[in-house]
């Protein structure tokens, strides 16, 4: 049920990233991916405690005298007070310098980890802790949890450059909050998320997916299909009807593109081997700059720099075409398994450009949904099960 590959999750293991703007030194450059600001999501929405993901940050000498970056320090700004502080030690520094390599030949496979050309353009090489011109030292996945209100984070580094001390400095900003669409569940009726912007599922991993959902349907046993699930009529989701969120127009509506039976784990088939079975198949469909993980699929403007996405459409069963504009609850295909699909769901995200993986993730709620078993309004998290109404 993911529209982003377990093997990118598998190659990004060994090593772990950031966002920026212009640097106090002119001969360093530090780059966030995403680009322009970072989003906070809601870990207990009763407890006001939320969390936030930098995923990727980038440190670029583009002097012509080595740099030997030491100590990064990131700090959580409010006001411009520092409320929150991590350092980077030079060995943690170190590996993922040691590991520069590996992410250069991962690049051009896999941009949306990198936000395209964004933060890491074609003429830097991958490298460090010590840094020739036009070298860049990548830094990944950095996770922090807190109450309360953080408007800043901030990268602050320490180095040596011809036996000198430097420092350089980078901040993006931090929003807390939901998309400014007015959004409607996209399906009706009582549904399983089993993939949200939780940190123990993919998604949040991933910049383009980070706030997204994997929707499918439970029946009885818990199971979303009968039988033995090896035909996609067997899941009790398969053949919904796929809704509108918001009013919006259509940007991009892509079809044709086929269903896999294969792509659905067999009985008995243990977890290690359907992944290693399946990963062959993900490559193709993932790979580059493609957008062919996403099946068939839709993606409406809604304005204020939001779209909305729904992959993994049944093939031949959109009705909607580009320049339409559509209304809330419109019908705009049927659920399928198209794509990079392992099993009938329908993929759901909202991010800020009309590109399924080359788009930043914006977190989404929605106004007529009811979350069982929660005590009050909060935001979604993976594994919820949700009614309409």
């Amino acid at each position: 049920m993911k529209f982003i590959v377990r093997a990118v999750s598998a190659l990004l293991l060994l090593a772990l990233p950031s966002l920026a703007s212009a640097s106090a030194a002119p001969s360093i450059a530090i780059r966030f991916c995403p680009a322009s600001h970072l989003y906070t999501y809601p870990l207990d929405s009763a407890g006001k405690t939320k969390s936030l993901l930098l995923h990727a940050f980038t440190i670029i000498n583009r002097g012509p005298r080595l740099l030997d970056v030491q100590t990064i320090r990131l700090g959580l700004l409010q006001d411009g007070r520092t409320i929150d502080s991590r350092t980077l030690p030079q060995a943690y520094v170190k590996r993922w310098g040691d590991n520069a390599s590996g992410f250069q030949r991962v690049l051009p496979l896999f941009p949306l980890e990198f936000c395209g050309d964004a933060m890491i353009d074609p003429s830097v090489t991958l490298g460090g802790p010590v840094l020739a011109r036009n070298q860049g030292l990548l830094i990944m996945k950095q996770v922090f949890a807190f109450d309360g209100v953080r408007d800043t984070l901030r990268v602050h580094l320490e180095g040596q450059s011809s036996g000198h001390p430097v420092q350089s400095d980078a901040t993006i900003a931090i929003r807390d909050g939901f998309a400014k669409t007015r959004f409607v569940f996209p399906l009706k009726g009582t549904w399983y998320v089993g993939w949200g912007p939780s940190f123990h599922t993919d998604h949040r991993w991933h910049p383009p997916e980070a706030f997204a959902l994997d929707i499918a349907r439970l029946g009885g046993g818990g199971q979303t299909y009968r039988g033995d699930g090896q035909h996609f009529e067997d899941y009790y989701a398969f053949g919904a009807d796929v809704l509108a969120a918001a009013d919006g127009a259509v940007v991009k509506a892509v079809g044709g593109r086929p269903e896999s039976p294969d792509a659905i784990q067999r009985p008995g088939e243990t977890a290690r081997h359907y992944a290693d079975r399946h990963n062959s198949e993900e490559m193709k469909l993932f790979g580059g700059r493609e957008d062919g993980a996403a099946g068939d699929y839709v993606m409406l403007d809604h304005g204020n720099g939001e779209y909305s996405l729904y992959a993994h459409l049944q093939p031949d069963s959109i009705r909607v075409r580009v320049g339409e504009r559509v209304k809330t609850g419109e019908v705009l295909g049927k659920l399928g398994s198209s794509g990079n699909s392992t099993e009938p769901h329908l993929h759901f995200q909202v991010c800020d450009r009309p590109d399924p993986l080359l788009c930043s993730g914006i977190p989404v709620s929605f106004s007529d949904v009811a979350i069982l078993w929660a005590d009050g309004p909060r935001a979604l998290q993976s594994g919820d099960i949700v009614t309409t109404h």
